[in-house]
């Protein structure tokens, strides 16, 4: 089931609390954790679906599976399992 670029970009500015990043060619959105950038991922400003090439470059850029994508956009992870996701790969400490 394809993925609307506007649901998985709100995911995670809302849900996830990831920030827009201004002045960008793409669509780019970030994660800061104490005031330090931790992922950036960017989205087309073209199309409307993300295919599931697209996504494993998106889930590869904020440092988790495709998997663990989905579970994030179908409400399953929380931003604390994220979080402790990014702890535990040692993304942040």
């Amino acid at each position: 089931m394809p993925i609307k670029k506007h649901d998985l970009r709100q995911c995670l500015l809302q849900k996830f609390r990831f920030e827009e990043v201004p002045g960008s060619k793409h669509e780019a959105v970030s994660l800061f954790v104490d005031d330090k950038k931790v992922a950036t991922t960017r989205f087309s400003r073209a199309g409307k679906d993300i295919s599931d090439q697209l996504l494993r470059l998106i889930a590869r850029e904020i440092w988790v599976q495709l998997g663990y994508l989905k579970e994030m956009y179908d409400c399953t992870k929380s931003r604390d399992d994220y979080l402790q996701h990014l702890q535990n790969s040692e993304h942040i400490q």
